[in-house]
């Protein structure tokens, strides 16, 4: 493998418990912390998250790929491109391994151990510089002809402004809750007085025509009447309905 076309490595150095942790093999961690009591920054739990870092980096590169390759092909080549010798090539080629503190020199011949030491070094990018610039290092880790990834209108973590920011969605109005008023009750008998007269005229030409005067007219008249909503204006809260009321005579019963 060509190791000038290695993209840079992605630096770590602003946060110095985050470095030392993945720069301290877990056998020197040991003896200075209680292993029940698990750290922040702890080199196996940075490696647990930079394995499904990784994975999920080059599962995306070859999802993506052309030719389509189906799922058992994505697998398989998964596993190929993350072999140990690859990782171990990486970690020569950026000299990591001589930062690595152990208190085991053999570790460095380990190629499990060795592994795990890529796989910490990647959960700490992630945390420092979010998925973004993790997974477009580690693409092009796996492919130096790959293009760059754009994560457009997006911060250091795509998925994290994603959480952070809900959705705006643009509701239409409610529907209103409330019904067109009640029709009135009639009128006790006296009140309005009745008019004398059968034209409809002179009844609409009272000055105190009402519903309640329409329903006590119509009442005398053997005449039913059903009020039928046209529009509704208004706050949904305080609705003003406009009806319009259909008329029908009925006989009068005879004993």
């Amino acid at each position: 493998m060509n190791t000038q076309n290695l993209p840079p490595l992605p630096s770590i150095d602003g946060d110095v418990e985050l470095t030392l942790s993945v720069y301290t093999h877990q056998s020197v961690q040991n003896l200075y912390n209680n292993i029940n009591s698990p750290k922040e920054y702890d080199s196996d739990r940075l490696a647990e998250l930079g394995e499904h870092v990784l994975d999920l980096a080059t599962t995306n590169y070859l999802y993506n790929k052309r030719p389509i390759m189906n799922a058992n092909d994505i697998k398989t080549e998964r596993i190929n491109i993350l072999d140990s010798e690859r990782i171990n090539h990486w970690l020569e080629a950026y000299n990591l391994k001589s930062r690595l503190r152990t208190s085991s020199p053999s570790v460095y011949n380990d190629p499990q151990e060795m592994r795990q030491y890529f796989l910490a070094y990647v959960g700490a990018v992630y945390l420092s510089s979010g998925m973004s610039t993790a997974e477009n290092w580690l693409v092009q880790l796996i492919d130096p002809n790959a293009q760059p990834l754009d994560f457009p209108g997006q911060a250091s973590d795509p998925l994290a402004n994603a959480i952070s920011m809900p959705p705006q969605y643009s509701l239409p109005p409610p529907a209103p809750t409330t019904q067109p008023p009640p029709l009135p009750h009639p009128l006790p008998p006296g009140y309005p007085p009745a008019s004398n007269s059968t034209s409809s005229t002179s009844a609409m030409s009272i000055p105190w025509l009402s519903l309640a005067a329409v329903n006590q007219a119509a009442s005398q008249r053997h005449a039913s009447i059903n009020y039928v909503a046209d529009t509704m204006t208004g706050p949904p809260h305080a609705p003003t309905w406009t009806v319009h009321c259909l008329s029908k005579i009925i006989a009068p019963r005879t004993c």
